[in-house]
């Protein structure tokens, strides 16, 4: 098994080739997590290519391996596989760590997973991120009192 693990400008790529058992998986999972807190990447994408599907991830404990990457609700864990069976048994694994609270997502293509991480309506702290505005106040402020109508006095 082979697995290219490199940072990407706002996420961390990780391109798993030929990986056959569960053990493999295990390792390559360990090893993204660990260069995931190390470089500080909140965005995770990976890519597996002439690997064999696993179906049995609950008995093998995969689900568990990305609950390692410790705060888990600050992740975003995108899969792509290169054949229709790695895609069924990433769906399948999408579907157990959901469950779990892990934000895992099972996409068709490198481009649709890019796209789930540029998604701005995701990222809980976009509010601290914008600049405070700067500007002139743009409200009026109006008391109470002159918004009400003038009381008129029958004569």
């Amino acid at each position: 098994m082979l697995c290219e693990i490199t940072v990407e400008p706002g996420y961390l790529k990780a391109d798993l080739f030929n990986r056959q058992t569960a053990e493999e998986a295990r390792d390559a999972l360990a090893a993204i997590a660990a260069e995931a807190r190390k470089h500080a990447c909140s965005q995770i994408l990976i890519s597996v290519h002439a690997s064999r599907p696993l179906f049995k991830v609950e008995q093998y404990g995969i689900p568990d391996y990305f609950k390692a990457l410790g705060d888990i609700l600050k992740y975003r864990i995108a899969l792509t596989g290169d054949s229709d069976d790695l895609r069924l048994s990433q769906q399948y694994i999408e579907l157990l760590a959901r469950r779990n609270g892990v934000n895992v997502r099972s996409f068709p293509n490198e481009q649709a997973a890019l796209a789930w991480f540029r998604d701005r309506r995701w990222s809980p702290d976009r509010r601290q991120r914008q600049k405070p505005w700067e500007g002139p106040e743009r409200r009026q402020h109006l008391s109470r009192r002159s918004l009400k109508a003038p009381v008129r006095i029958p004569a």
